[in-house]
């Protein structure tokens, strides 16, 4: 880029950008700068109806002619400004300890959700190769630099096989629970509905914490779970069979001594369907125990409860309406 002697008033009057300004003195620092501004300097300072006008000291606004009336090598006079230039550049653009946000080139990190709807389930590879299989109705939401700092939300249920990382603990947030893993497989289920937050350990081990309480904090291995009661906000502890963890991402429907309308609730989102009570009659608290062959039917599932708990159903496409007797 070629610059001629109108740009130097220009610059000093703060008429160029920083882009604009730092080509500027790179190019009066090139020979091809150094002449031009060295023959500027000449024709100013030799012609006897010119002046140097001392803007590059004078007060904004207000324009100081005067003429110069002693002997100096030109050269040396030449690079005493160029030198001058340089220090206004630089007083001008750092004055600021920040800045200007047109000229901030860091990116923003957004965040990226990830949702199965009612009735499917999902897997999503995460940037560092972890991989998440989200049961229906499920969220997880993290940001674009996860690589960097790995922790997501998660909402519903979800099976976690994390890659390991020592540098990087994995983290996932639900509610008020923590849940920490260097390199692991564990399967979280905090649906909105339950009445408590479960996280079953595969392999590997994990840190599970509440923020409710920085004493609550459990150190888990394979083979244990952890609880925490949305109540009573307090976690605790206790054994599982890990053959049962995550066996939903194979399409087997299993619960034990799970309330009942916890259990609609469960149809619902596996078989994308709403269920309604008859007449408005409440749910019955009645407590199920069940296990269903991968991709059972909707009406096997229903056929079987309604021995248990006595009601009569019908299915209209999506909705289901249950009449207890």
């Amino acid at each position: 880029m070629q610059f001629d002697y109108r740009d130097y008033e220009k610059f000093h009057n703060g008429m160029m950008d920083r882009a604009e300004a730092a080509k500027f003195l790179e190019w009066l620092e090139s020979p091809a700068g150094e002449k031009s501004f060295q023959k500027w300097v000449e024709d100013n300072w030799n012609e006897p109806s010119s002046v140097i006008r001392q803007n590059f000291c004078s007060t904004k606004g207000r324009e100081t002619v005067k003429k110069i009336h002693f002997s100096l090598n030109l050269q040396n006079v030449a690079a005493a400004l160029l030198l001058l230039l340089t220090a206004v550049f630089v007083f001008y653009f750092n004055k600021d300890s920040v800045p200007p946000a047109e000229y901030q080139t860091s990116i923003q990190p957004t965040d990226i959700i990830k949702s199965a709807p009612k009735g499917k389930k999902t897997t999503v590879t995460l940037s560092d190769g972890s991989k998440v299989y989200l049961n229906s109705e499920s969220e997880i939401q993290y940001q674009s630099n996860f690589k960097d700092d790995r922790t997501l939300k998660l909402t519903g249920e979800a099976f976690f096989e994390v890659v390991s990382d020592s540098l990087r603990p994995f983290t996932v947030i639900t509610n008020e629970i923590s849940t920490q893993a260097l390199g692991t497989s564990f399967n979280i289920n905090a649906y909105r509905e339950k009445k408590e937050i479960f996280i079953g350990l595969v392999s590997g081990k994990i840190v599970v914490e509440s923020s409710k309480n920085t004493n609550d904090k459990f150190f888990v291995q394979p083979g244990e779970g952890i609880g925490y009661g949305l109540e009573n906000e307090m976690l605790y502890k206790k054994e599982i069979d890990v053959k049962k963890i995550g066996q939903w991402k194979s399409g087997i429907i299993e619960f034990e001594n799970m309330p009942l309308d916890e259990v609609l609730h469960l149809l619902e989102r596996w078989y994308d369907v709403e269920i309604h009570i008859e007449n408005g009659m409440r749910v019955p608290k009645e407590l199920c125990t069940g296990k269903f062959k991968p991709h059972e039917y909707l009406t096997n599932v229903l056929e079987s409860l309604s021995h248990a708990i006595d009601f009569d159903y019908s299915i209209e496409n999506k909705k289901v309406i249950l009449n207890f007797k």
